[in-house]
């Protein structure tokens, strides 16, 4: 009987189940800045004018062609590029930090992030990151008053630098933008 006693103390009295240990793993900002979401340049009233002579002959043709939804989409395309050429875009936070890099909101890990180069392009420095997933490929922030050579070599820590050469798109626009110019000929001599 004490036996069965003894046996019923045993089974009542398990040793205390170990608890699960996580690690903590803290975000800690490693560089912060401030500056417009996107790159902005405000277009004259010639730009425009321009623009909408070129869709306008576009669009005769493609009417000739009975291509009615292709006209309609690039007057939509003009119309959003209307709109944000207008409104200037407002300041947003931009963070690196050790586990990622933080756009206002949104939040990159550095596993879907695959390299990254500084780049200037409107006069503005942008940071550029190229992602590993679909969308968005590439994370474009601009630095503002934020110094290239300290984001860089934080950014290089985690992520390989490496400046792409331009593809075939790049160059053939880059060749239309020289070669025909919207914009009028006094604001690109300041630009460049």
């Amino acid at each position: 009987m004490t036996l069965m006693a003894q046996n019923k103390k045993e089974t009542t009295q398990s040793p205390p189940s170990p608890q699960e240990v996580i690690p903590s793993y803290r975000v800690k900002t490693l560089l912060s800045w401030e500056a417009p979401e996107r790159i902005f340049k405000p277009r004259n009233k010639d730009f425009w004018t321009t623009v909408l002579s070129i869709a306008l002959l576009v669009s005769i043709i493609l009417f000739f062609a009975k291509e009615y939804f292709l006209i309609a989409t690039i007057f939509a395309l003009i119309f959003l590029y209307y709109i944000l050429s207008t409104q200037p875009p407002k300041n947003i936070n931009y963070k690196i930090t050790n586990q990622g890099i933080v756009w206002g909101e949104q939040k990159h890990p550095w596993n879907t992030l695959n390299y990254f180069f500084i780049d200037q392009e409107r006069g503005q420095k942008v940071l550029n990151v190229n992602t590993l997933i679909n969308f968005p490929k590439r994370l474009i922030m601009p630095l503002g008053s934020q110094d290239e050579k300290e984001v860089r070599k934080i950014m290089e820590e985690f992520l390989p630098y490496h400046k792409p050469d331009p593809n075939l798109i790049e160059k053939g626009t880059d060749w239309l933008a020289k070669t025909f110019p919207l914009d009028s000929s006094e604001e690109n001599k300041k630009e460049r």
